[in-house]
């Protein structure tokens, strides 16, 4: 048996090892983590005042179709 060998193929395995340990761990630490990862940039769009209040009048719009219908509804 060829101890220099069987020790090379110790050391080879014992750096799979670690290799995997060290991913684990990374894995298990991310895994509490919320939100946009590092590095990666965000998308945010701003909004012009006249297109906040367009959405706002389309959306006060919605609301009164909805509280008419919900009227209608109630009277039937």
């Amino acid at each position: 048996m060829d101890v220099a060998k069987v020790l090379s193929d110790l050391i080879a395995y014992k750096a799979q090892l670690d290799e995997a340990i060290a991913i684990l761990d990374r894995l298990a630490h991310q895994r509490g983590k919320r939100g946009r990862p590092v590095g990666v940039p965000s998308a945010r769009r701003t909004v012009s005042p006249e297109a906040r209040q367009r959405m706002a009048a389309a959306q006060r719009k919605r609301w009164a179709a909805a509280r008419k219908l919900k009227a209608v509804k109630s009277k039937s």
